[in-house]
C-alpha cells in the first residue's frame, strides 16, 4: 500500500488530543467514525506517521460537527504548542533567536508538517510579518486548514515567551485567492521586560537541550546493554528518526561481513525499502544522509527524507550514526572474543564509561585504563593533538614520579615521523623500542622506564585525535603483545568515536551558550553562571551599556555595528581580572560577573578602568573611527537574592550613570 505523506502525525495528534480534553475518549472515537476513519485511536497518537491532506480535512471537520464547534481549526493551531512539536524541533526553532527569524525560515518549518502545501514569506517588519500559504495544485481548500495555519501563526511568538499573535487573514484561497495570505503582528519586547521573557525563553531551551542531551545519553547506555546487534540497530533507527523530525527514515546496515543487510524505518512501504536497501542513497535536497562507519569498518548509513531540515539536525543524524557504529563495534569484538572472557569484559568495561565520558579527558582517562588491561601492559598513555602539538593527557600504571616528569610532555611535528603518518593516512600499529631514531620515542621510553611501545592512532578518517600508547618493560611482554595488536586498535576506534560525539555536543552546546558574535558567553550563560555565585556568596554585577551605538548602525550600517561590538568584546577582555566573567546580553548591552570578597573590594577600580578603555575612538569599516562611549553600573550582591533582581539593580545603575555621565556603583 502505497504510504501518503502530506501532513504530519503531530497534526492529527493536535486535532484528537484537543478533542479528547473537551469530550473524553468517547468523542473520539465518535470524532474518528464521522470522518471515515478505521485505525485504532492510538494510531493516529503517533508523531512520526504521516497522513493524507484529506484525512486532515475529514477529521477537522467531523471535530467540528460533533463538538459544535466551526472554529476548531483554529482553537487547535492555538494549542499545537501544548499537544505537539517534539523537543529536537523545538530546540531548533528556539535557536533561531526570534519570531523574525522564525518567519524568515517559515518554509523550512513548514515542511516539518505539511507537504501539500507552500509556505513563504512575503515581508518582515519590526513586530510584523506577511506570509503566503498555498495549496498545490488538486488539493481543494477547506476553512479548517485556514484557521489552523491561522492558529499556528499566533503561537510563532509563544516560543520566544512573548504574547501570542494576532493575525489577519483576508486573502484566502477557499474565497478564490491564488493564495491565502496572512499578516502576523506580535508585541515586541519592551526595556525591562525583554529579561524575564527571555529568560522564560532561554529557560525553555535549557530545558528542551537537557531533554535532548539526556535522550542522546539514554541511548547510548541502552545501545551498550542492547547485547544483540538487530536491537541495537533498531534503537538507533527509532531514536535517530525522532530526533531529526523526519517524514521517514530508513536504516541499513550489516551488523558483520558474514550477515545480511537490515533495514529499519517508517513511513516507508515494503517495497520502497526494497528498492532504497538496494541503491544506497546520495545526498540531496530533501534528504540527509550518514554513513555508520568507524575507521576500521563500514556498516551501512542512516537516511531522513524532508523537504528541508535544520542544521542542529544534521549534527543530530551524524551524532546517531557514530553511536551505531560504537555500538556495533563493541558487539563485533563481544561476538569473536567470546573465548577471551578478561578482554571481553575489559571492552564492555571500556563502553560502559565512555558512556559517561563528557569531555576529552574522560575519553582519554578511560581508554588508557581500558588498553593496560586488555593489553596487558605495563602502563598505557593517551597524547591528544592540542594546537599543533601532542600532549600526554591521560596515562595509566605510571608510578606518580614518572607522571610528574612526563607531565609537561608535548611532541612537536618535527619529533616525530608521527605527524606525517596522520597526515597520509598510513597509521597502522607499530612497535618501537630504544633502536629508535625518534627524540619522541626516546623521551617516552625513557621517562617511564619502558623496554618497547605499541602505538596506535586515535583517528577518523581525515580526523586525526591522537595516538595510544601500550607500553612494556621487557621484550617478553611484547611478543604477547604483538598477537593481540587489533584489540588495541579496537579499542582506539571506539575512543575516536566517542572524540566526534563529544565534539558533537560541545558544538551543540556552544550553539546555546555563546554569543555568535562576539564569541563571549550569552545571557543565558551569563544568568547561569549569577545563579551560582549568588548560592556561594558576594560578589558585584557590572552593566555596561554603549552611548550612541544606534547611531553607528543608522549612519554606517550594521556590518560596521558588529564590527564595533567585536571591538568592545576585546576591550571588555583586556579589562577584566582573571575570574571574571564577561557577557554580552544583546544589542550593545555588556556585563561582568564578578564574586567573592576579594571579586567586589576592587570592582569600582574595575567599572572606571572599562569606562576609561572607551576614551579613544574604535575604528570601523578600515577608516571610520567611531567614539564608543560606554555608560557602566554596578551593584554588590549578596548570597541567596534573585539574579533578575540583582542583574535589574546594576541595569537602574547603569541608566543612572548614563544621566550622571560617570561610573554609578551601588
Amino acid at each position: 500500500m502505497e504510504q501518503i505523506r502530506e501532513t504530519a502525525g503531530v497534526t492529527l495528534r493536535a486535532i484528537l488530543r484537543y478533542v479528547r480534553a473537551r469530550g473524553g475518549d468517547t468523542a473520539v472515537t465518535h470524532v474518528l467514525n464521522l470522518a471515515g476513519e478505521h485505525e485504532p485511536p492510538e494510531a493516529y497518537d503517533d508523531a512520526r506517521r504521516w497522513w493524507s491532506y484529506e484525512t486532515k480535512i475529514n477529521v477537522f471537520a467531523a471535530a467540528a460537527q460533533a463538538l459544535g464547534d466551526e472554529s476548531v481549526g483554529l482553537r487547535v493551531g492555538q494549542s499545537i504548542l501544548s499537544y505537539t512539536v517534539n523537543t529536537p524541533l523545538r530546540l531548533g526553532l528556539l535557536l533561531l533567536g526570534s519570531p523574525t527569524q522564525l518567519i524568515r525560515l517559515i518554509a523550512t518549518t513548514s515542511a516539518k508538517f505539511n507537504s501539500a502545501a507552500d509556505m513563504s514569506t512575503l515581508s518582515t517588519g519590526h513586530g510584523t510579518a506577511a506570509v503566503q500559504y498555498r495549496l498545490r495544485n488538486g488539493y481543494q481548500p477547506s476553512r479548517y486548514d485556514c484557521d489552523y495555519t491561522r492558529g499556528l501563526l499566533t503561537q510563532l511568538p509563544a516560543l520566544f515567551g512573548l504574547p501570542a499573535a494576532t493575525v489577519t487573514h483576508d486573502v484566502c484561497q477557499v474565497r478564490g485567492a491564488e493564495a491565502c495570505v496572512y499578516t502576523v503582528r506580535w508585541r515586541q519586547r519592551r526595556l525591562f521586560s525583554w529579561l524575564w521573557r527571555g529568560r522564560q525563553r532561554e529557560d525553555a531551551a535549557d530545558d528542551i537541550l537537557a531533554g535532548r542531551m539526556e535522550l542522546l545519553q539514554r541511548t547510548v547506555a541502552e545501545l551498550v546493554a542492547a547485547e544483540q546487534p538487530e536491537r541495537a540497530l533498531a534503537l538507533v533507527a527509532d531514536r535517530a528518526g525522532y530526533a531529526v523530525n523526519a517524514q521517514a527514515f530508513l536504516l541499513v546496515a550489516s551488523p558483520a561481513p558474514d550477515q545480511p543487510r537490515q533495514a529499519h524505518g517508517y513511513g516507508l512501504t515494503d517495497a520502497e525499502i526494497a528498492v532504497l536497501t538496494d541503491a544506497p542513497p546520495t545526498s540531496f535536497a530533501g534528504t540527509l544522509v550518514a554513513d555508520i562507519a568507524s575507521p576500521n569498518r563500514y556498516y551501512g548509513y542512516l537516511v531522513a527524507y524532508c523537504e528541508d531540515f535544520f542544521d542542529a539536525e544534521r549534527r543530530m543524524l551524524d551524532a546517531y550514526a557514530n553511536l551505531a557504529a560504537v555500538a556495533l563495534d563493541a558487539l563485533s569484538a563481544l561476538e569473536t572474543a567470546a573465548e577471551r572472557q578478561r578482554t571481553a569484559e575489559s571492552l564492555l568495561a571500556l563502553a560502559r564509561q565512555l558512556t559517561l565520558a563528557r569531555t576529552s579527558t574522560e575519553v582519554a582517562e578511560v581508554t588508557a585504563g581500558a588498553v593496560k588491561s586488555v593489553m596487558g601492559a605495563d602502563s598505557a598513555s593517551v597524547l591528544l593533538h592540542q594546537r599543533g602539538k601532542l600532549r600526554l593527557v591521560a596515562n595509566a600504571g605510571a608510578g606518580a614520579g614518572r607522571l610528574r616528569k612526563a607531565q609537561n610532555l608535548t611532541v612537536s611535528p618535527q619529533d616525530t615521523t608521527l605527524f606525517d603518518r596522520f597526515r597520509d593516512g598510513s597509521g597502522q600499529p607499530r612497535v618501537y623500542d630504544g633502536t629508535s631514531e625518534e627524540p619522541f620515542i626516546r623521551a617516552m621510553l625513557d621517562t617511564f622506564g619502558h623496554d618497547t611501545m605499541i602505538i596506535v592512532d586515535i583517528a577518523l578518517p581525515d580526523h586525526p585525535y591522537g595516538i595510544l600508547v601500550a607500553a612494556y618493560d621487557t621484550p617478553q611482554a611484547t611478543g604477547r603483545a604483538r598477537e593481540i595488536v587489533n584489540r588495541m586498535a579496537g579499542v582506539a576506534d571506539q575512543a575516536a568515536t566517542v572524540l566526534r560525539t563529544c565534539e558533537l555536543l560541545d558544538e551543540t552546546w556552544r550553539l546555546a551558550h555563546v554569543d555568535a558574535l562576539t564569541g563571549l558567553a550569552n545571557r543565558r550563560a551569563f544568568m547561569s553562571a549569577l545563579d551560582t555565585a549568588l548560592g556561594a556568596g558576594e560578589g558585584a554585577v557590572l552593566f555596561i551599556d554603549l552611548d550612541g551605538f544606534k547611531s553607528v548602525n543608522d549612519t554606517l550600517g550594521h556590518a560596521a555595528g558588529d564590527e564595533l561590538l567585536t571591538a568592545v568584546a576585546g576591550r571588555l577582555g583586556a579589562c577584566v581580572r582573571t575570574g571574571d566573567l564577561v557577557a554580552r546580553l544583546g544589542g550593545d548591552e555588556f556585563v561582568v560577573l564578578t564574586h567573592g570578597t576579594l571579586g567586589t573590594s576592587g570592582v569600582p577600580e574595575l567599572a572606571e578602568r572599562i569606562r576609561a578603555a572607551f576614551t579613544e575612538p574604535i575604528a570601523v569599516r578600515g577608516t571610520s573611527s567611531v567614539a564608543a562611549r560606554a555608560s557602566v553600573g554596578g551593584t554588590r550582591f549578596h548570597l541567596g537574592e534573585e539574579p533578575q533582581h540583582v542583574l535589574h539593580r546594576a541595569d537602574i545603575a547603569m541608566y543612572e550613570a548614563k544621566r550622571l555621565l560617570t561610573t554609578v556603583y551601588s
